[in-house]
């Protein structure tokens, strides 16, 4: 199968940039435009993507250059496969859809959608497990007017991103993460089977599709036990 456009230009322009110097400066939009043949949406999405992996930096009014570090997070960055991780290291994975409402997010959950104030979301409460053990708690928002008619019968019967690509039509192309740490609290330990105060890692996921619109945003909490953060840093020795 053919690779997206976008991931086409992604992977000539990595090619490039190991065989450039930090700091060397990369040819602009319209030359890019022009060279690979393909939508300015397209473009933008590629270097979106070289940015947010650190292969690139941009400077306003100066253009786009090549970075010294580039950052790899193969656990929870990209478009991180739950299923797939945990194939790899033989275990099982399974998940467990909690409910499925419709709501009105509030304001930080309808900024990271770029929802307006009356427009409505799904919330997907999801628990995520190992060998039958508890591994992500999960609460997935998806934009109402992207995903009507959303039910629980579809994500019984297939993974989620898999419904959102053949009854909608939604390709999820990138992602983008924060993580930070915490303790968990009551409700948080119990659904999964940890003790109260106990380390976690919270995960902001935001998800867009192939014309770089939100299609969902996702806050996890995964066991600091259980779960890993690996990434890898190249430093410029010159």
């Amino acid at each position: 199968m053919e690779k997206p456009l976008y991931r086409q230009v992604i992977l000539d322009l990595e090619k490039q940039i190991k065989n450039m110097k930090p700091n060397a400066k990369l040819p602009s939009e319209r030359q890019l435009l022009v060279k690979y043949g393909v939508s300015r949406n397209t473009v933008r999405l590629a270097l979106l993507d070289l940015e947010e992996r650190g292969l690139i930096y941009r400077l306003h009014g100066k253009g786009t250059f090549v970075s010294s570090t580039f950052l790899d997070q193969p656990n929870i960055g990209g478009m991180y496969s739950f299923s797939e991780e945990l194939k790899r290291t033989g275990q099982k994975a399974s998940t467990k859809n909690l409910s499925l409402d419709l709501i009105t997010p509030d304001k930080n959950i309808a900024a990271q959608l770029n929802l307006g104030p009356r427009e409505k979301a799904y919330e997907l409460v999801r628990l995520r497990l190992a060998d039958n053990q508890p591994r992500i708690f999960s609460r997935t928002y998806l934009p109402e007017k992207l995903f009507p008619k959303l039910n629980l019968n579809d994500l019984n019967a297939e993974p989620l991103y898999d419904v959102m690509k053949e009854k909608y039509d939604q390709i999820s192309v990138m992602a983008f993460e924060d993580v930070e740490a915490v303790c968990l609290n009551q409700e948080e330990s119990r659904n999964l089977a940890e003790k109260v105060g106990a380390p976690s890692l919270k995960i902001f996921r935001k998800t867009i599709n192939d014309k770089n619109v939100p299609v969902e945003f996702t806050i996890s909490l995964a066991r600091g036990d259980k779960f890993v953060y690996r990434s890898r840093q190249y430093n410029d020795l010159s």
